[in-house]
Formats: C-alpha cells, sequence, structure tokens
C-alpha cells in the first residue's frame, strides 16, 4: 500500500509540474551563407524566453526524491507514510520551481529600420555573446533565408 500511495503521488507531482522540449540550436544552420543589410534599431524590449520547463522537469524529479526522502525519516507507521507523501508532493513542487527559476532565459525584442526602408523585428537570446543593442544603434542584420539568424553593431 505504501509503495502504491508513494509511486502514485511521485507520478502526479511530476505529471503537474514538468514539460519537455528540444533545447538548442540547430546544426543546419552552422556555415550556411547569409545576406547582410544594415539599419538602425527603432527599439530594444526585455522580454522573458519560455523554458519549456526543461529546468523545471529535473528540478520536480530531484525535489520529489529529496523530499520523500526525507518525509520518510519523521515518525511512524501512518504518520510516516502520511510525512513521505507531503515530502514527495511539496519537494517537487518546490524543485519545479526552483529549477524553473534556474532555467529562465531573457532576450531582447529588437526592431530595425533597414537602409532600404524596410522595417524587421526579432528577439535575441541575450548573453555573454549577445550585446543588448539601443535604439539610434547602427546595425547588421544577418538575413537566413527569410529568417533572421543575428543583429550585432556595426
Amino acid at each position: 500500500m505504501k509503495t502504491i500511495l508513494i509511486s502514485s503521488t511521485l507520478a502526479i507531482t511530476l505529471l503537474l509540474t514538468t514539460g519537455c522540449a528540444p533545447r538548442g540550436y540547430e546544426t543546419r544552420t552552422v556555415g550556411q551563407q547569409m545576406t547582410v543589410q544594415s539599419g538602425v534599431v527603432q527599439s530594444v524590449k526585455e522580454v522573458v524566453i519560455n523554458n519549456q520547463g526543461a529546468g523545471n522537469a529535473l528540478g520536480a524529479v530531484v525535489g520529489a526524491v529529496a523530499g520523500g526522502a526525507l518525509g520518510n525519516q519523521i515518525g511512524g507507521g501512518v504518520g510516516k507514510d502520511v510525512a513521505t507523501v507531503a515530502g514527495t508532493v511539496l519537494g517537487g513542487v518546490a524543485g519545479g520551481s526552483v529549477g524553473d527559476q534556474l532555467d529562465t532565459q531573457y532576450g531582447q525584442e529588437v526592431i530595425v529600420q533597414l537602409n532600404n526602408g524596410q522595417t524587421v523585428a526579432t528577439v535575441l537570446r541575450i548573453n555573454e555573446t549577445t550585446p543588448m543593442l539601443a535604439p539610434g544603434q547602427a546595425v547588421n542584420v544577418f538575413f537566413s533565408g527569410s529568417s533572421i539568424s543575428n543583429i550585432s553593431p556595426r
């Protein structure tokens, strides 16, 4: 009975707190020919990029296991079972929340007026290799087909 209760609680916790999605860059874009157009940044806005629950899933699993193990150390009999289940649920929720916060990514929504008169917009990830852009800044916009691959200062 105890094993079924713990397994069920863990499964429900995981279902409620996780999400799955592929992450990373597509290797097919490396070395691909691009066209470059010059322009001027019109506006920049910081945005949160959805992380698709990747950190949430790992955090929930680790938290549920740790919470269940700690809860199992409390009391005896039915009280121990209740503490184990509560520890599993609370640990899974807390771990999922911590994992989600650690995995959150930020980006910059950039609108650029190209020198040919066309206006384009995209979202760039903010990281150590992507500088923050500013309105009025001269930039180069890199296109791969009809998609913007990057925007960098001139």
